[in-house]
């Protein structure tokens, strides 16, 4: 049976011969129909070595129409992206590069064998070009994660324990793009940083920094210092609240509403939206239920976990009651019912005398140690990530257990990496980030390259 398919608009006769599931096309050319059915069902490491094979098939692969069918063929599929937990710190060391110091935070990796050969970037830590400090003065950390992009900074240590972060990257781990903003204005001694990204077809339409000058104490007036792609310039905002606000700053910020949102000590969460000029921050309250040690002054949030999972708001906490002889005394999990009205259900609170801990954890003594919550799993509601002593850990809510991943945690860093904070035991969880490897890789525009772009990227 032959179908003849004829195209005026580029000259083209083509033909095609079903015989035996063949596609046999007259000419060179290949239709463009033809292209999206069987490139939209490649790897994507294999689609992008096609672009090389001629200028129609780059054009095509580089559309956004292409783009937005890969990825929402990737979605449809069902299979979960791979994912890992990124150290905070990395540096170059040689042609490679490495954590600095080595073990810092040993990623624990979703992917199988078989991911790993298509995606490289996740062999055993995530490559990144952070230079090497040139004195013990200063150190690049990263400090935010979205839609598969990575913002780090330098940090200078000054004088009265003030640690400024001086210059910001925006960096592309599969890419290798990297822009480098200007550096910005004010120094504060504590600063949690959000950062907001736009992606539409696969490519960065704007991004957004927003540093927030964190205190020690109650503050109506929020000091904000924000960078904006658009303009390509940082600019100062104060947002006043008409309630005291104390930020459990060991706990990053999270997008979700198009809001950015913290936690603070007392009040619950706390959600702005400096990037509109908006003079005004709402308080959403937390369950009633929950333990209030988690975030108060000593704690600074270090036991308890709020961020969005598929969709919804969802607030975790180890409960720190004693319970001899472990160093707890359970996990509780709730998630928000109504963003507006600020009400929430439990879906879940275990006591310590349930769970099960794995050998590993057993054998190292560490059921009298008390973990700190790092991440949701992006695609299992039921699994938590925490670090735990020297480990990494998983908490599944379904079965109970409580389970180590990986090669011990190098620990001793961590006073090196803080500084003051000495009381560290574990991974803090300011210090570790969930990467989720996207369907396809953001590309960043020249336009929005405000800064130069960094050599060899």
């Amino acid at each position: 049976m032959e179908t003849n398919f004829r195209s005026t608009t580029r000259g083209l006769k083509l033909v095609k011969k079903k015989y035996m599931g063949l596609v046999e096309f007259e000419t060179e050319y290949i239709p463009d129909w033809f292209l999206e059915e069987v490139l939209s069902r490649l790897p994507l490491k294999c689609v992008f070595r096609l672009k090389c094979v001629s200028k129609q098939w780059l054009s095509f692969i580089s559309a956004p129409s292409f783009v937005n069918l890969y990825i929402s063929r990737v979605s449809l599929s069902h299979k979960p992206q791979p994912w890992t937990v990124l150290s905070h710190r990395l540096h170059v060391k040689g042609t490679k590069f490495c954590p600095d110091p080595p073990l810092m935070l040993d990623n624990m990796l979703s992917a199988d064998e078989s991911d790993l050969i298509e995606y490289p970037i996740f062999s055993r830590y995530l490559y990144l070009p952070l230079p090497q400090r040139s004195s013990w003065r200063e150190r690049y950390d990263i400090v935010a994660v979205s839609d598969g992009l990575v913002l780090y900074g330098r940090i200078v240590f000054m004088e009265n324990s003030i640690n400024h972060m001086t210059d910001y990257h925006l960096y592309n781990p599969i890419t290798h793009q990297c822009v480098t903003l200007p550096p910005p204005f004010l120094c504060f001694r504590f600063v949690s940083t959000g950062f907001l990204t736009q992606i539409e077809g696969g490519t960065l339409k704007n991004y957004k920094v927003v540093r927030f000058g964190c205190q020690l104490w109650e503050w109506h007036n929020l000091e904000f210092e924000i960078f904006c792609s658009e303009t390509g310039s940082w600019r100062s905002v104060v947002v006043h609240s008409d309630q005291a606000i104390q930020i459990a700053w060991l706990r990053m910020p999270f997008s979700f509403s198009g809001m950015l949102h913290w936690i603070d000590r007392w009040l619950g969460i706390v959600a702005c939206d400096p990037c509109r000029d908006s003079n005004q921050c709402r308080i959403i309250g937390l369950p009633s239920d929950i333990d209030k040690q988690c975030n108060n002054y000593k704690n600074n949030g270090l036991y308890s976990l709020c961020n969005v999972h598929q969709g919804r708001l969802r607030y975790f906490e180890v409960s720190l009651a004693p319970s001899d002889p472990f160093g707890f005394s359970g996990f509780s999990l709730w998630v928000l019912d109504d963003y507006d009205s600020a009400t929430w259900s439990l879906l879940h609170r275990a006591k310590v005398t349930d769970i099960l801990f794995d050998d590993i954890l057993t054998s190292q003594g560490l059921t009298g140690s008390c973990p700190a919550p790092l991440a949701f799993h992006p695609f299992d509601g039921n699994i938590v990530c925490l670090s735990l002593g020297a480990y990494i850990v998983t908490y599944n809510a379904k079965t109970l257990k409580l389970e180590a991943h990986g090669n011990p945690v190098a620990t001793e860093y961590f006073y090196e990496s803080t500084g003051w904070l000495s009381w560290y035991a574990q991974v803090p969880p300011r210090l570790a980030f969930l990467y989720v490897l996207p369907p396809w890789p953001v590309s960043i525009p020249k336009y929005l390259s405000t800064g130069k772009k960094e050599d060899g990227v």
